[in-house]
This record gives C-alpha cells, sequence and structure tokens, in this order.
C-alpha cells in the first residue's frame, strides 16, 4: 500500500468524482483509475461503487476513509516533525551555567534562541565548574558556562562570551573600603576569601597567581563553596575577597567593592563538544557564538 494510493482515495471519497479528483492530483482519469483498483485488490474489499451517473463511497470504503484520514494527518505531523528536528527546531538542550553566568550571560541568550527556537527544550542545571566540564565528558549536558581559566580536555571546545574586571570586596568599615585605588599588595598579611578550588580549580590558582604577583602573602585563606557565601563572609568580617564584579549583586549591605586595576579580565566561557552532531544543539551553540563575535 503506497502514500499515493492513500491519497488517491481520499480525494475521491471526498469529491465522489473521479474526474475531480483526478483534476486536483494532476493526474489523468486512468491513472487515478489504477490506483483505486489496485487499492482494492490489495485490501480485498470494495471501496466505491460506481457507475456512469455517479460514484458511491461503499461501507468499508467509508471506515477505511476514517482511518487513512488519521493516518495520514498523523504521518504528515511526522514528516513535518522530522524535518524540524533535523533543522534544529525542535529537540532538547541542557544547559550547566555557573551562578554569576546565570544572573549576566544565560538570560539574554535563552531569550535570543526562543524567540527563534520556541519549540525546543532548554533544560537549565546550575552547576559548578568542575561539575560542569564533567557532565560533557559524560554526556550530561550539552553545553556549560564557566570561568576561564579551567582544563575542559580533548574534544571540548569554548567560546568566549563575557568577560568583566576583577574587584576587591571587603567590609564597609574595613580601611581598605577608604582607599581611592587598593591594590592586590594590600592584601599581604591580612586574611583573604577565596573560591574553593576544588570546585574551579582554574580559577582558583589564577587568584593565587595574581597575589603571588602582586607579593601579597595573605596570613590566612578561607575557601568559600560559592559566590554568595563568599559575600557573607566578607560581610561578616572573615576576610577580604578579590571576585569578578558581578559578584557584587551577590553582596549583603555591609559589603563595599573597589576597583583594581592592572589584572586581566575574568572571562566566561560556552563550551560544548566539538563533534556535536545533535542540530537543536548546534543551533544554541552557532547562535550563541554568533551574539559573542
Amino acid at each position: 500500500m503506497e502514500i499515493t494510493q492513500i491519497r488517491s482515495f481520499l480525494a475521491v471519497a471526498e469529491t465522489l468524482h473521479f474526474s475531480r479528483a483526478a483534476e486536483r492530483l494532476h493526474l489523468s482519469q486512468p491513472a487515478l483509475s489504477l490506483q483505486i483498483r489496485a487499492l482494492e485488490a490489495e485490501l480485498g474489499v470494495r471501496l466505491f461503487e460506481r457507475n456512469r451517473r455517479k460514484t458511491e463511497i461503499t461501507e468499508a470504503g467509508a471506515v477505511f476513509r476514517e482511518e487513512a484520514s488519521a493516518a495520514l494527518k498523523a504521518l504528515d505531523r511526522a514528516a513535518a516533525r522530522a524535518r524540524q528536528a533535523a533543522a534544529g527546531r525542535i529537540g532538547c538542550v541542557r544547559i550547566g551555567f555557573i551562578s554569576t553566568a546565570a544572573a549576566l550571560v544565560v538570560p539574554p541568550l535563552v531569550t535570543r534562541f526562543r524567540a527563534t527556537h520556541p519549540e525546543v527544550e532548554l533544560e537549565m542545571r546550575h552547576a559548578l565548574t568542575a561539575e560542569q566540564i564533567e557532565g560533557l565528558r559524560r554526556g550530561e549536558i550539552d553545553v556549560g558556562f564557566f570561568r576561564m581559566p579551567a582544563a575542559p580536555g580533548e574534544g571540548i571546545a569554548t567560546v568566549e562570551v563575557h568577560r568583566e574586571r576583577f574587584r576587591l570586596f571587603v567590609p564597609a568599615g574595613d580601611a581598605l573600603a577608604a582607599m581611592a585605588a587598593p591594590t592586590l599588595r594590600d592584601l599581604d598579611r591580612r586574611d583573604v576569601l577565596i573560591y574553593a578550588r576544588r570546585n574551579a580549580p582554574g580559577f582558583h590558582d589564577l587568584l593565587l597567581r595574581m597575589l603571588d604577583d602582586a607579593g601579597a602573602s595573605p596570613a590566612a585563606l578561607h575557601e568559600a563553596n560559592d559566590m554568595s557565601s563568599l559575600m557573607s563572609l566578607v560581610a561578616a568580617g572573615v576576610g577580604a575577597a578579590i571576585a569578578p564584579a558581578s559578584v557584587g549583586q551577590f553582596g549583603p549591605p555591609g559589603v563595599v567593592g573597589r576597583d583594581l586595576d592592572g589584572l586581566p579580565p575574568s572571562v566566561v566561557v560556552m563550551a560544548h563538544r566539538a563533534d556535536e552532531r545533535r542540530p537543536a544543539v548546534r543551533a544554541f551553540v552557532e547562535l550563541v557564538a554568533a551574539a559573542s563575535a
């Protein structure tokens, strides 16, 4: 049984006129008649009663029309969905992100993607840098947003999507809060708060190198597992923190931020598997890359 036979049958069933149905299908009437006879032979039933005056659908034909019409509509939907999937218009993209990327970087990119791909499901997950890298390697997420430096490993590609300056965050009553232009050297022999190494080894080590390059030897280093906790500890007077400027949004009252000049910017990247083949994921990656170019 062929799809063309089903379409021909439905055209005749609707018009009850072979000539008009043939015209609609851009077929000759003899060709249409051959298709209907072949379909009837395969089914083993008569679908139409016809004579020179009129064509009538049989009871078997009426039942077949109802089922065939539903099946053809389902088949047309399946074909359309397949084309949408191939074009990246449907599917699922699993996105991991660090907290600061969720606040600044990810929302406008997601909004832009949703405008052009409204039927693609986006599964959003807050995850630490180390968790995202492992998730990309295991195939548990498709795209990650985290800060550099990091070592995603072979097969993981990155695209820079955001950069910002580092700031020094101190309690409001700290002497550094009143300084016009504090430097990292001013943290020598002071307690310093830093992002936990197990969560983002590359970022953690970058901060330590910056302190070392500035000739600052902290009296003690205190690690925080997330940026919100880091800022809360600053407010509590535990120490001063070096962090990207956007971390200031997590700061409770009593935390003061000061610009730090002469430091490299903090860079956020989008990471994805270099050999990614799924169209929806590729569409998201391409949109982000174009928006960040």
